[in-house]
């Protein structure tokens, strides 16, 4: 994903519209948190976001970033992330691809991959009609296993 200033604004700027678009108000917790999603290469939680956020915002709230971001997800400009853990991840990427999940320190990967994006979904079966396939990678970042080999016996 391009994170460039001229596509950072690009994409605040598409949020707008669509926010207006919908009759929504543009505050300064969207822009905020929509921003510091843009600038995120970790596909961060919504606890991640307040991280980040709470300084520009003291007043924000845990729970109002969580709302931001579903907002987000239902105007299609960011997607959460399924991931193995507890925690709901977020991803402003939206264009197509995959991820590699790191099942020691839980950090997300993009993956591009043409052969992945190749996989069509399954024909119906018992009811169920997949929408997208998303492939997720599950195994042990470079970092992890650097440590685990460092570690004696």
């Amino acid at each position: 994903m391009d994170r460039s200033p001229a596509a950072i604004t690009a994409r605040v700027e598409d949020l707008v519209a669509r926010c207006r678009a919908r009759g929504m108000p543009v505050t300064p917790q969207r822009l905020a948190i929509f921003r510091a999603l843009l600038a995120a290469q970790d596909h961060p939680s919504a606890e991640m976001l307040y991280q980040r956020v709470r300084t520009e915002l003291p007043t924000l709230s845990v729970a109002t970033v969580y709302k931001v971001l579903e907002t987000f997800t239902d105007l299609g400009v960011a997607r959460e992330v399924p991931v193995l853990n507890d925690c709901r991840r977020f991803d402003a990427n939206v264009a197509r691809h995959h991820h590699m999940v790191c099942t020691t320190c839980k950090q997300v990967t993009d993956l591009y991959d043409v052969a992945l994006d190749e996989v069509k979904p399954p024909p119906a079966a018992r009811g169920f009609r997949a929408h997208e396939v998303s492939v997720q990678i599950l195994g042990t970042c470079a970092s992890c296993a650097r440590a685990v080999r460092a570690t004696p016996p």
